[in-house]
């Protein structure tokens, strides 16, 4: 047999095989003990008919197919496994059917998409900005009153006209040429003004109206609004004003902190303000190691080479709808209507969405399996065990259990790779860290006295 490799864009290799016929032959043998077993010929037992018999019956073409199918398979399995070709992707095959016959060699062509070689760039001592982490009185200020909002309550405004971020109670009639159309008609609506909730311009117009007053708000239906019938066409709504409310906050007080905020530990005002700065430096701080690490992880990524196949891609994407398809039967809904709640109009638009994700999470990971590889991460007992442990808290489970299903050599692979995040994580220098700024700058002076 010969093989004839070829390799092609998009990570794939093209291989021409030209087997010898007597494979071929051996493989018509073959194809014929299989068929014996299933054919019924009068006169002979089912499994008992001879070849000779057989093929004055059927024809040895009747053998080709199957024969073809060995043959194939028995020598591409031979020739990725002897020579280490990583495919990643189920083969194409191409036949060339003049040569399929008995007595003759048989030529073939399979095409197959193979994972990349991917040349890496620096992945130790990547250079990242981490941000600053740092929670000022207006943090602080802003928290609390979001917490204050939650209890807020409405008070009835008799002494002026509507104001933005006022609720307003009204009547309203929409009408387009004069005519009333479907949901242009309300009583005793309530929104807030500034909310954005109604079309661009109506919450604006009311503005400055009194208890009371009616008004002709014009407005223009946007070009892209969900009723065609009304998409871009200027109605006139007629609204009454009943009612103007504004938020009252509470004031945070000792008492107030201990009635209806509940927090362990916290007792008055001041402790409370204490117990926000902690939280938001807590939240900060998770928020900015997040950051870095995803930016030194998106360096290195980005500082490899590779050319990624689009099966691997294509991979990738039907797992993240295998995850759409599990969400929406978790809330006992179609994935057609999990993503029209998602703001898309089908899957082909959800399929091109996530298409640069998908491709970015394949690249990440085989960059990162080829940290590990040149790195020769071993995996140890210990390693496998913190793994299972930590693994056991999470899901909240006995070890011994999970052991059962995620044996050591399972998820080594796993492990490797961690192994990797773990390496470019500690070896990555902080830029704004003073240390980092202090050596940069005398490193740059003494160059400059040179």
């Amino acid at each position: 047999m010969s093989v004839k490799l070829e390799k092609l864009k998009g990570s794939k290799v093209k291989l021409s095989f030209d087997v010898e016929s007597e494979k071929f032959d051996k493989a018509l043998d073959k194809a014929f003990e299989k068929k014996k077993e299933t054919v019924e010929v009068p006169g002979f037992r089912k499994g008992k008919i001879t070849k000779a018999m057989y093929l004055s019956r059927f024809g040895v073409e009747s053998l080709y197919s199957d024969a073809l199918d060995e043959v194939m398979n028995s020598e591409y399995v031979d020739y990725i496994v002897k020579n280490k070709v990583d495919v990643c992707a189920q083969p194409e095959v191409d036949v060339d059917w003049t040569t399929v016959k008995q007595g003759s060699n048989i030529k073939f062509v399979i095409t197959v998409a193979v994972y990349p070689e991917v040349k890496l760039g620096q992945y130790k001592g990547v250079e990242v900005k981490k941000e600053v982490v740092k929670v000022t009185a207006n943090d602080i200020k802003a928290y609390v009153k979001r917490i204050l909002k939650q209890h807020a309550e409405l008070e009835t405004v008799e002494d002026r006209a509507l104001e933005k971020d006022d609720t307003a109670v009204f009547d309203f009639l929409g009408t387009v040429d004069g005519v009333p159309f479907d949901g242009g008609k309300a009583d005793n609506y309530s929104l807030v003004i500034g909310s954005g909730q109604l079309i661009p311009g109506f919450e604006d117009q009311m503005v400055g109206m009194n208890v009371e007053e009616e008004k002709d708000v014009v407005v223009t239906f946007p070009k892209d609004y969900h009723a065609s019938n009304l998409a871009g066409k200027e109605a006139v709504f007629k609204v009454k004003l009943h009612e103007i409310k504004k938020e009252v906050l509470p004031e945070l007080t000792d008492s107030f902190v201990c009635d209806e905020l509940e927090v362990e530990g916290v007792k008055t005002a001041k402790e409370y303000k204490e117990f926000v700065r902690d939280l938001l430096l807590k939240e900060k701080t998770e928020a900015s190691e997040n950051k870095f690490n995803d930016d030194c992880i998106n360096k290195v990524v980005k500082a490899a080479k590779l050319e990624v196949p689009e099966e691997l891609v294509q991979n990738e994407v039907d797992q993240q709808i295998k995850r759409l398809e599990q969400q929406a039967k978790m809330y006992n809904i179609t994935v057609d209507m999990l993503l029209k709640y998602s703001g898309m109009e089908g899957l082909e638009q959800y399929k091109e969405t996530v298409k640069p994700s998908a491709l970015n999470s394949v690249k990440e990971r085989l960059v990162f399996e080829k940290i590990a590889e040149v790195e020769n991460f071993e995996v140890s007992d210990e390693d496998y065990e913190k793994e299972i442990a930590k693994a056991a808290e999470e899901m909240k489970k006995d070890a011994k259990e999970l052991k059962k299903t995620y044996s050591k050599v399972a998820i080594t692979p796993y492990i490797r790779l961690q192994k990797a995040y773990e390496l470019v994580k500690s070896t990555a220098v902080n830029l704004n860290d003073p240390e980092v700024k202090a050596q940069k700058k005398a490193a740059a002076e003494a160059k400059e006295a040179k």
